[in-house]
């Protein structure tokens, strides 16, 4: 059985210790800090924290600095102090208690790169505000017929593209399709438009710099994000500015028509928020789809018990019909239901992919439908292989040594014919 939670831990020590974990020191450190380590003036020890490691892993920073001031220690990460905590126990009294034991806090410097009205970074009653306006679309959208259709019609599309090929590189693929299906829900932005690959590469600059030694200097990746970030906002407010000049035209339909209607947020409020979802539809969704296939192909009882139930799936409905929510619903989380059959039952209590209190991931169930989807017509279109020298990464997000390079081989029917069939 592989330990997926020192993955998890690790990534969701990014999102909780950096961010929802105690705030900085006062300038008068007080009596009751844990134990730890500044480390370098300026850098602290963020250089060592951001060493890669294997994902399966706490990687050597965290081992060292548990094994010698314990589970929960100071330290001095991203241009701030900060207090470390390794406490499954801990991290979940966090979570459950923002706004009343703990307040959110991110380093400065993350500020450049998130922007001030950021769902990550704001607290109170604009978290409520901006969290509620995303979580209501997103809970319209995951039972629409138009967008499972996209999702479906997407993921068909993109499968298609691979019939001929031996390999592929799964990261960049499937961060295409995450994209490209988040750009068109939210802005009607086709995959086939200039504007999709300016956000896709956009969104990859600001990625590599995301999690990164917050020096602004010309060439380094928290300098590229920061105006990475900077042309994305821009992006979305030409995009505003042109649905405001056509007002009286008939809407898109959209996540913006949807959010400019209300008219409860300034421009700079309806930016933050665009790019809250893109970022968390694009990058989460695309990390624990390479996962969810990277770990299939390790254990193939999963996958054989996997295929089984999307092969039933497949007799129970019409050729040709296309998948809906009614019938995914009944999948019990089959989404990320591999995940959780190829570990114990220990393990699994400490897996949240999602989040949890306040912060839970208000997209998680689309996060599912999208990655249920593209998991049926996977494994009853394609085998796969990974390669010995590629596996998860973390720096301290998720990548694959060699991007996820898959072999590739698609299943035929009897007929020799690939079941690649949806509504389009």
């Amino acid at each position: 059985m592989f330990d997926f939670f020192p993955f998890i831990f690790s990534a969701f020590l990014v999102g909780l210790g950096l961010h929802l974990l105690l705030k900085a020191f006062a300038k008068q450190e007080p009596a009751n800090l844990p134990h730890g380590s500044m480390g370098l003036p300026l850098v602290g020890e963020t250089l060592g924290f951001l060493k890669p490691h294997r994902s399966n892993s706490m990687g050597s920073f965290l081992q060292q600095h548990c094994s010698r001031y314990g589970r929960v220690f100071k330290s001095h990460l991203f241009g701030s102090p900060t207090i470390v905590s390794c406490d499954h126990e801990l991290n979940m009294l966090i979570l459950q208690t923002e706004e009343k034991l703990f307040q959110v806090s991110y380093p400065k410097a993350m500020h450049g790169i998130l922007g001030k009205f950021s769902m990550i970074i704001v607290s109170g009653d604009i978290h409520k505000k901006l969290r509620n306006i995303g979580a209501s679309f997103i809970t319209a959208s995951k039972s629409n017929p138009e967008f499972l259709n996209c999702v479906e019609n997407m993921t068909t599309s993109m499968m298609n593209s691979w019939k001929n090929c031996d390999q592929i590189g799964f990261c960049k693929e499937v961060k295409k399709f995450t994209l490209n299906l988040m750009v068109k829900h939210l802005l009607s932005i086709e995959p086939e438009e200039p504007l999709a690959f300016k956000i896709l590469e956009d969104f990859l600059t600001y990625m590599k710099g995301f999690v990164s030694l917050p020096v602004y200097l010309p060439g380094t990746a928290y300098a590229s994000a920061v105006k990475a970030r900077a042309r994305l906002s821009a992006t979305v407010r030409g995009i505003i500015k042109e649905r405001q000049k056509e007002q009286s035209r008939h809407g898109k339909g959209d996540f913006l028509d949807a959010v400019l209607s209300k008219e409860s947020l300034s421009d700079e409020e309806t930016v933050s928020v665009v790019l809250d979802l893109l970022l968390a539809g694009y990058e989460t969704t695309a990390t624990l789809t390479s996962l969810i296939v990277y770990f299939l192909a390790l254990y193939p009882n999963v996958l054989q018990h996997l295929k089984r139930e999307h092969d039933a799936i497949r007799e129970n409905k019409r050729k040709g019909e296309p998948l809906n929510w009614k019938i995914t619903r009944k999948w019990n989380s089959l989404a990320i239901r591999p995940l959780w059959m190829a570990q114990d039952k220990a393990t699994t209590k400490k897996v949240m992919p999602f989040g949890g209190g306040p912060r839970l991931c208000p997209g998680a169930d689309l996060a599912k439908v999208e990655i249920a989807f593209f998991l049926h017509h996977l494994v009853l279109n394609y085998r796969w292989k990974t390669m010995a020298d590629d596996f998860p990464l973390a720096y301290p997000y998720v990548e694959f040594k060699r991007g996820l390079l898959l072999e590739i081989e698609p299943i035929q029917d009897m007929a020799g014919n690939i079941d690649l069939t949806c509504n389009i």
